[in-house]
C-alpha cells in the first residue's frame, strides 16, 4: 500500500536530533515522505528529498520572521501544504507542534478532498516539563487527544504519562527510535596495559543530562583510577541550558578531575562515533530535573554506544531500564546517586573482562527493538491500520 507521509518539524535539523531523521529515512519505500518545517539548519547532514520550509535556511533575518509569526503562519504553512499535497498521514513531530497542527486543519476549507489522518509523537519535554510549568498545555491535550489517530511514545514509562494526560489507550502505541545499526560496527572494547580508562559523556548541556552527578561521581572514581574523560557538548539557546553549562565549568574549574576532561563542543553524528572508538566505557546519568524535564524514553545516544559495543553506565530513569537491563548489558545507579554512579564505573573498571559479554547481551537486543529499518517497517505498518 502506497502513502503520503507529511512529517511535521519545527526545525529541520537540529545536530542532537538524528533520530528524526532516521525515522523518516528507514520509512520503506511505499512511503512517500515531505518534511513540513519552519526553518532549515544542518541541511547538507540531513538531507531529503521534498523539504518544504517557510523560512528557509537560518540567518538573522529568517529567524526574525519566525520569531514574529510562530504562533500562526509555520501552522497556517501546515494546513496549505496539506491542501496542495494530500498527503494520507499528517506526522506531527512533539505534542505542541502536534496541536497546533490539529488546530490549523479543523479551519474551513471547502477544497479538502479527503480526510488526513494525524499522528502525533511525544519525545519527553513534551510531556512531563511543558504541562508543569503551563498547565494549560493539559487541556490542550485533551482537546489534541479527541481529535487525532494516533500517539506515539517511545517506551512504556513515557506511554504511561501520555495516558495520565489523558490519551485513551486505544490511540496510544509505543514505538520504539531507530538507530542505523548498519552503520554502527559493533566493536567491543577491551583495555590494553596501562592506559587510562577513557569515559565519554555526549548530550547538550542540559539539567535532565545530569552531568554534573557524572562527573562528581568521576571525581570520585579519579582518585584511585587512572582515567580520562571526554565531554562532548555545549549549551543550547535555552536559559536553563545557559546556567547548567555555568555549573559544568565552575564545578571543573575548581575540580582536581578537571585537568583530566577534555571538553570538544558539538560534534557531527560522523565524527561523535569516530570519537566514541577510542574510549572505553559511556556514562549517561539522566535525571528529571527541577522543571519536571525529562528523557521521557532513554537518549538515543545511549543506544547507539551500546550497540557499538561501548559498556554504558546510566541511571534507573524514564524507559532507560527498557533498554539497558542493571548487570545484563550494562549498569544502573539511581538517579543523581554520585555514590551508586561512581560504584558502577568502579565495578566496570575492575572487571574489564566481563566486557564482552556486556556489549553482546546489549546488540543483540538492541538488533531486535532498536534496528531503525525495522522500525520503519512497524510505522509504515501503524499508520497502514488507520
Amino acid at each position: 500500500m502506497s502513502l503520503t507521509v507529511a512529517h511535521s518539524f519545527p526545525v529541520w535539523l537540529p545536530q542532537t536530533q538524528t533520530w528524526l531523521y532516521n525515522q523518516v529515512r528507514f520509512l520503506p519505500d511505499d512511503v512517500t515522505s515531505h518534511i513540513l518545517c519552519k526553518e532549515l539548519q544542518h541541511q547538507d547532514q540531513f538531507h531529503l528529498s521534498n523539504i518544504h520550509s517557510l523560512c528557509g535556511p537560518a540567518n538573522r533575518f529568517t529567524r526574525l520572521s519566525t520569531r514574529l509569526f510562530r504562533h500562526i503562519d509555520y501552522h497556517l504553512f501546515v494546513r496549505y501544504k496539506c491542501h496542495r499535497l494530500k498527503p494520507d498521514i499528517l506526522h506531527s513531530h512533539f505534542g505542541p507542534v502536534g496541536w497546533k497542527n490539529h488546530r490549523a486543519l479543523q479551519l474551513p476549507s471547502s477544497s479538502r478532498s479527503r480526510k488526513t489522518r494525524q499522528v502525533v509523537t511525544f519525545y519527553g519535554q513534551d510531556v512531563d516539563h511543558l504541562p508543569k510549568v503551563n498547565p494549560a498545555w493539559k487541556k490542550r491535550y485533551l482537546d489534541m487527544f479527541r481529535r487525532v489517530d494516533l500517539v506515539l511514545c517511545e517506551g512504556s514509562f513515557m506511554a504511561a504519562k501520555v495516558q495520565a494526560l489523558g490519551c485513551p489507550a486505544a490511540k496510544l502505541r509505543v514505538h520504539h527510535l531507530g538507530v542505523d545499526l548498519d552503520t554502527i560496527a559493533f566493536e567491543p572494547r577491551m583495555k590494553s596495559g596501562d592506559e587510562p580508562f577513557r569515559v565519554l559523556m555526549a548530550a547538550a548541556f542540559r539539567p535532565k543530562k545530569g552531568f554534573l552527578y557524572g562527573l562528581k561521581a568521576l571525581e570520585q572514581v579519579a582518585e584511585h583510577v587512572n582515567l580520562e574523560v571526554t565531554l562532548v557538548g555545549d549549551a543550547i539557546d535555552d536559559p536553563a541550558s545557559v546556567r547548567e553549562k555555568r555549573h559544568i565549568l565552575a564545578f571543573l574549574e575548581q575540580s582536581p578531575l578537571g585537568k583530566r576532561v577534555k571538553q570538544t563542543g558539538f560534534m557531527t553524528a560522523k565524527k561523535l562515533f569516530e570519537t566514541a572508538r577510542s574510549h572505553h566505557i559511556y556514562l549517561a546519568p539522566s535525571v528529571t530535573a527541577e522543571d519536571g524535564d525529562s528523557e521521557g524514553g532513554a537518549p538515543v545516544s545511549l543506544i547507539e554506544m551500546a550497540a557499538g559495543g561501548m559498556p554504558v553506565v546510566s541511571s534507573n530513569h524514564c524507559d532507560i531500564p527498557q533498554v539497558i537491563r542493571n548487570g545484563h548489558s550494562g549498569l544502573l545507579a539511581e538517579e543523581r546517586d554520585i555514590d551508586g554512579i561512581a560504584s558502577s564505573l568502579k565495578k566496570l573498571m575492575s572487571d574489564p573482562g566481563s566486557w564482552g559479554t556486556m556489549t553482546r547481551n546489549a546488540r543483540s537486543f538492541l538488533e531486535k527493538e532498536y534496528n531503525a529499518v525495522t522500525q520503519g517497517e512497524k510505522l509504515y505498518h501503524l499508520y497502514g491500520m488507520l
